[in-house]
């Protein structure tokens, strides 16, 4: 029999395509015939990947196995619910549209149709949120609370971990300024305006000799230059930087060069950056909502309340309070043993032996 995954982009760095390519490394490893078929991918990607077209061929074969990823809508849901092959939900969560309603009618219509979609993927053998967040969603879109799990996202920070820091951007970050840091797409969900908010109230009341560092692509024009306007208006442009999408290397120099990593979002499904902070000994300080507390399970620093005089004193206790910041850092380290790639392998086994007859025979002998 055949494993496929289905997903919408097969890209470098994105979570989904991470997910999926850990799981056909694993499911080439234990000796399955498996492809993964995309709607678009970039150069990376296309090293691994067919167009999702080419999945037409398998469609009617029933024993065959389908892991059908959703974050986003796509048309290929289309394929997975015409598909004859028992089916796998992975669902990453869609982004409520009301975050893009004042930056970007487009995604306001794709996020609103990727939920009225959810509804109409729940024919299938099991469905699986990578948070309980996201498996709770599930269940209120009306998926059989019976079919339901969680395969958490698996990390892949051994990457990560092994590439040479950008040496330009380690020598920028290292110049005795103390970096605040943010990781990831600059979308409104992930409510960067409070970061810029809690940053200055730090940067003027705490610390003149510091700096806030975005790194993470701006795909929403509107939204980046909001952001810009509201730095100009607190006089911080000097102070706060967007670096983009950035390499591995580069991220990397990112982590190792900054103090505190920072979490004002307000949406998310998993938030993968916490576990490269917690990898990279970041004390994380993260606002409570989505799956974030779920992530962070215990570790670093959870608030509730956007009190942000309040929130920059805390860094600065942090940063003379060596006893606190060992506790902080032990607690995440602790957190970060439950994502190490034979964790997930664990994970995935269990899920996939009942569909696959060669593993439940692996696993008897």
């Amino acid at each position: 029999m055949r494993v496929h995954q289905l997903v919408p982009r097969l890209d470098a760095g994105d979570a989904i395509g991470n997910q999926a390519m850990a799981i056909h490394e694993l499911l080439l490893e234990w000796g399955m015939e498996a492809r993964i078929f995309a709607f678009d991918m970039d150069d990376y990607g296309r090293q691994f990947a067919s167009f999702d077209s080419a999945y037409r061929e398998f469609m009617p074969c029933e024993e065959d196995l389908l892991i059908y990823h959703y974050g986003l809508y796509c048309d290929n849901y289309r394929l997975y619910i015409e598909s004859r092959n028992r089916k796998v939900l992975v669902y990453h969560n869609v982004t409520p549209p009301e975050f893009y309603t004042a930056f970007y009618p487009e995604a306001v219509r794709l996020c609103t149709l990727g939920r009225e979609t959810l509804p109409l993927l729940s024919d299938c053998d099991l469905a699986l949120g990578v948070s309980d967040f996201n498996r709770r969603e599930l269940v209120a879109a009306g998926f059989d609370e019976s079919k339901t799990g969680v395969l958490p996202i698996n990390p892949r920070m051994e990457k990560l971990d092994r590439a040479v820091p950008d040496r330009r951007l380690a020598h920028w970050l290292d110049d005795g300024k103390t970096n605040l840091l943010c990781v990831g797409r600059i979308v409104p969900n992930k409510k960067l305006e409070d970061v810029i908010k809690l940053f200055a109230c730090y940067h003027r009341g705490v610390n003149a000799e510091s700096r806030l560092v975005f790194a993470g692509p701006y795909p929403i024009y509107t939204y980046h230059a909001a952001l810009l306007s509201l730095i100009e208006k607190m006089g911080l442009e000097e102070r706060v930087f967007f670096l983009g999408k950035v390499s591995e290397e580069g991220l990397k120099a990112c982590y190792l060069g900054s103090h505190y990593y920072l979490s004002m979002s307000e949406h998310e499904g998993f938030c993968v950056p916490i576990l490269e902070a917690f990898l990279f000994g970041l004390p994380v300080v993260a606002y409570a909502a989505g799956a974030v507390p779920e992530t962070m399970g215990g570790a670093g620093i959870l608030f509730h309340e956007k009190d942000y005089p309040l929130l920059a004193e805390l860094l600065d206790r942090l940063h003379r309070d060596a006893f606190l910041k060992e506790r902080v850092l032990s607690t995440q380290r602790a957190r970060l043993e439950e994502f190490r790639e034979d964790r997930f392998a664990e994970k995935l086994y269990e899920v996939l032996k009942r569909f696959v007859p060669a593993l439940m025979e692996r696993e008897a002998s």
